[in-house]
């Protein structure tokens, strides 16, 4: 929205003939009073929102970083421990009988073998 040279004369031979030139400066300070307490209210209103959605957005950005750093730094730790040995289950024997026969680990997902069949 540009207006131009020929427009802003227009308008002021307009204002200069329905107020005349007793009334032109006090009704052009009267705008300037409007015109200073509109920007000033538009900067409280940009102001107070900036505050209540801007800031608390950073302060959210900000946990988020930090909750980031610390995942990151749980993963490298978990990733540089050493890892314990697998102790490996002990075979069984004739001699122990069907109860000493080793059962299904609860992390396996193959079923454990049917304990062996008495003969008569």
């Amino acid at each position: 929205m540009s207006i131009s040279l020929t427009e802003i004369i227009v308008v002021f031979v307009v204002a200069l003939l329905l107020f005349g030139p007793e009334q032109l400066p006090v009704l052009a300070r009267g705008i300037g009073k409007v015109a200073g307490d509109l920007k000033r209210t538009s900067n409280s209103l940009r102001r107070e929102f900036y505050n209540s959605v801007y800031t608390p957005a950073a302060e959210i950005k900000r946990d988020i970083t930090a909750e980031g750093h610390s995942l990151r730094a749980l993963k490298a730790e978990v990733l540089s421990a050493p890892s314990a040995p697998t102790a490996a289950p002990k075979p069984s024997t004739a001699a122990e009988g069907p109860a000493a026969a080793p059962s299904a680990d609860a992390n396996s997902c193959e079923p454990s073998p049917p304990p062996p069949a008495e003969k008569p």
